[in-house]
């Protein structure tokens, strides 16, 4: 069953912010499901595999503040990870998922999938003063830059490739899954937890997640 006694949602009424942190209870009827989504300008697809705080008969919600454990295929590329909710997103950082009594998994921002970054380049009046080997040199750290800092300010870390599927397969095996996510030198955010049931497998062969 989840639990989020960590989260803290501010909020603007004055009498919520004297009450301090908000507890949000474990909801009875937490289940994975899976989401669709096509990008309206490159007509990509994705489907998610994921959870929420609250459940209507028509739509789920998250909570700003709060990170979801995921799993997703875009592009036909697998991710697993970790995302924040509600409608303002905020950065998650690296993160850590543990399965049971497996091994704790790390998921650094560096592994985190950069979908959009800045293609601006270096501007026009810098690079004529620079030979062609240092404006090679200097465009290629520029794109690197600009990926990290798109990774370290996404609303998602995720893992892809071998390490996502044996996630997913430990996820599979499963019976709970804990996250949290890490700060300088300190956990970030608390602990994460969420049943493993299910609703999982359902969800991803909604989404058609299998493993090779």
């Amino acid at each position: 069953m989840k639990k989020n006694s960590w989260l803290c949602i501010t909020v603007v009424s004055t009498a919520l912010l004297s009450a301090g942190c908000a507890i949000n209870q474990p909801a009875p009827d937490i289940k994975w499901i899976a989401q669709y989504s096509t990008d309206e300008f490159t007509d990509e697809s994705t489907c998610r595999v994921t959870v929420g705080s609250r459940y209507t008969s028509r739509n789920i919600y998250t909570y700003t503040g709060a990170l979801y454990p995921f799993v997703e295929s875009k592009g036909g590329e697998l991710r697993v990870g970790v995302m924040s909710g509600g409608k303002a997103k905020i950065p998650v950082g690296e993160v850590q998922l543990r399965i049971d009594q497996n091994p704790a998994w790390n998921i650094g921002i560096n592994e985190t999938p950069a979908d959009l970054v800045p293609s601006q380049d270096i501007p026009e009046p810098y690079q004529a003063q620079l030979s062609d080997e240092q404006r090679e040199m200097v465009a290629s750290t520029y794109r690197a830059t600009m990926k990290h800092t798109a990774q370290a300010m996404s609303p998602y870390t995720a893992t892809t490739g071998e390490k996502a599927e044996a996630i997913l397969r430990q996820m599979l095996d499963g019976n709970e899954l804990i996250y949290r996510s890490v700060g300088l030198n300190q956990p970030g955010s608390g602990t994460g937890e969420y049943d493993l049931d299910a609703s999982l497998n359902e969800a991803l062969a909604r989404c058609g997640i299998s493993l090779p």
